[in-house]
């Protein structure tokens, strides 16, 4: 069965927010304010910054994870995204903010 991305990066979001272990609160606090970092402070930064604190780490795992899957990335966004060309980067910024509202609509519904 063929699913469209928009069904992927849903399916995904649900998958990603049901494995959830750590404090659910702080994660959908996180996710909800992803997409308005990412605009103000660049994909990269946003990255550096939600790696660096512990409890946002879980939000950049599933980030990490989204571009492992579709290919932008083979093991680290950040490290990784550091050292692209400005099409990719801006391509993945793109795919970034699209996980990014799904991520936040999902948390609102499911936590």
């Amino acid at each position: 069965m063929m699913k469209t991305l928009e069904q992927e990066r849903a399916s995904f979001c649900i998958k990603k927010i049901k494995s959830i272990t750590s404090d659910k609160d702080k994660y959908k606090t996180y996710a909800r304010s992803l997409p308005s970092f990412i605009i103000l402070n660049g994909l990269i930064s946003t990255l550096a910054f939600y790696k660096s604190k512990d409890e946002r780490k879980p939000v950049y795992d599933t980030i990490n994870d989204w571009l492992k899957n579709k290919g932008f990335v083979n093991s680290d966004a950040l490290e990784e995204l550091n050292n692209v060309d400005f099409q990719t980067l801006r391509l993945a910024t793109i795919e970034v903010l699209a996980i990014a509202n799904w991520l936040k609509r999902i948390v609102e519904a499911e936590l």
